[in-house]
């Protein structure tokens, strides 16, 4: 995995798992302002992800799933424009038309985008673990971004009900923990793919290759930063929401979504070294 493809993966990734979480939401409640402003936000997301994929399948000797992620991106973004053009015209069945055709885009956009880091050689069992991390990675990113969008939406609509807020904090636990088994499972399936050959256990990997402690530091603060505390804050989260207090509950999500980026980024830096998912 490159730099732009990592970067790719991000992007596609957080859209993906912030359009399900549109799934969850309130449309008369939460008003065409809440989906507009959130439609917009992800068209922006896709015209960056279209910034690095186009030029990628217009290059020589492209990779075969590079025009395939090029399309997918740009009917994602399409959808998306349509969806944040169309909300607040009052035509709900307009609206989940172009919301369908998104999500459906947006899911194709994450596989190959996670197809383009699938490293030379690597067999079936590879790919999904690569794949089923992709996908709670989205659904990781996505909600945590959108439940902490929805918190500040407090301060701006004093009479929306907090039941909104704690649809979105629901599943975090949930998804935290399917994020920390699969993350698990990868590792552990695809441990000597990570020491790499003739290594079998990190003293050795240090001894013989001092230049990858990076590889090890991302390795040992992935699951304590981007799985482990935000699981801890999301049942803070849900608590404070028990209690009806927006406020305190945003402040909480904004300090999870710093440790999911954080935790995202070491677990992308581990895969570009290695090809193992993180």
């Amino acid at each position: 995995m490159s730099l732009g493809q990592a970067c790719i993966a991000f992007l596609v990734q957080t859209a993906f798992g912030s359009l399900l979480s549109f799934l969850l939401n309130d449309r008369e409640a939460l008003g065409p302002k809440y989906f507009k402003f959130g439609g917009w936000v992800l068209v922006a997301l896709y015209g960056l992800a279209a910034s690095l994929v186009v030029p990628a399948a217009m290059s020589e000797n492209a990779p075969a799933y590079a025009n395939a992620s090029m399309l997918t991106v740009l009917a994602a973004g399409v959808s998306m424009l349509a969806f944040a053009s169309v909300s607040g015209w009052d035509k709900p069945g307009l609206e989940r038309v172009c919301l369908g055709a998104a999500v459906l885009s947006a899911g194709a956009a994450v596989v190959f985008a996670a197809l383009g880091t699938v490293p030379a050689g690597a067999d079936t069992q590879h790919l999904a673990l690569i794949l089923a991390v992709a996908f709670v990675s989205s659904l990781v990113l996505g909600f945590t971004t959108w439940a902490m969008i929805l918190g500040h939406w407090y301060l701006t609509d004093h009479s929306l009900d907090i039941k909104h807020l704690g649809r979105l904090v629901k599943p975090l636990p949930w998804i935290f923990g399917a994020q920390l088994v699969i993350s698990s499972l990868a590792m552990w399936l695809l441990w000597q793919t990570f020491l790499g050959p003739d290594v079998h256990d990190i003293d050795t990997l240090m001894l013989r290759h001092p230049e990858r402690v990076v590889d090890v530091v991302n390795l040992w603060a992935r699951l304590p930063v981007g799985a482990l505390v935000p699981l801890v804050l999301s049942f803070m989260t849900l608590e404070t929401v028990r209690l009806k207090k927006t406020q305190p509950a945003t402040g909480i999500l904004y300090a999870m979504c710093v440790t999911v980026y954080m935790g995202d980024l070491m677990g992308k830096m581990v895969h570009s070294a290695r090809g193992v998912p993180w």
